[in-house]
């Protein structure tokens, strides 16, 4: 890609590979609060903020329902699951370390600071990234732009030249809405998305060095 100086990577389903246990756990709350949550429906929230997916499924399925509270249990689930149970994708580290240096790299993640933190501090993976853009530090979730804005401006780069790493199509919009160019990671989680919006698909995070080395001084894609 020419002109690149900036990666932005989503987190949930780009660095960590949580996206499979995410549904388990949000099926496990779902069922606590008599809520029918299906496959389906969950994939549609894939990115989102977990508030804003939280009261939107608690509209489509009973307004009685405690949406705080069931927020509140879920978050007690994720925590557990951040500290001790999700894992890397693979060759994660790898690729940072191949890219550090090379170009500013940033985190722009819907999800919250304090449950993030926690993944990326038991894998040490805060000291390859120059600024991380958390869902709780901005008013507007994706896929509004606004996490991938922040985040370049952080860097001091221009959206032009800012390549983001996502796996969801609400962060594909974002990506895209924010006027940057869009490497996309492909896997079981989100094999029936579309693809359509991505300059690259990716299945192997080891692709992405390539890519980017290579196509640097070529034409722009």
């Amino acid at each position: 890609m020419k002109n690149v100086s900036a990666i932005i990577w989503d987190f949930d389903g780009v660095l960590v590979d949580s996206e499979p246990f995410h549904i388990e756990a949000e099926f496990e709350t779902a069922r606590r609060f008599g809520i029918p949550l299906t496959m389906a429906v969950a994939k549609q929230y894939f990115g989102l903020k977990l508030e804003d997916y939280f009261r939107d499924v608690a509209r489509r399925y009973g307004s009685d329902i405690d949406v705080d509270e069931m927020i509140n249990e879920h978050y007690e689930t994720l925590r557990r699951y951040y500290r001790e149970v999700f894992p890397l994708v693979p060759y994660a580290i790898d690729v940072l370390g191949m890219l550090k240096g090379s170009f500013f790299m940033a985190v722009g993640t819907s999800r919250e600071k304090e449950l993030a933190m926690l993944a990326l501090e038991r894998f040490s993976l805060v000291r390859f990234f120059d600024t991380i853009v958390f869902g709780d530090e901005v008013k507007r979730g994706k896929p509004d732009p606004e996490i991938f804005l922040s985040a370049a401006s952080r860097l001091g780069c221009t959206p032009e030249e800012t390549v983001v790493v996502e796996d969801a199509e609400s962060g594909f919009k974002a990506a895209r809405d924010a006027g940057m160019r869009l490497i996309a990671r492909e896997g079981a989680h989100n094999a029936d998305s579309d693809f359509s919006m991505a300059d690259f698909v990716v299945k192997d995070l080891r692709e992405i060095p390539p890519l980017l080395m290579k196509n640097r001084d070529e034409k722009a894609i």
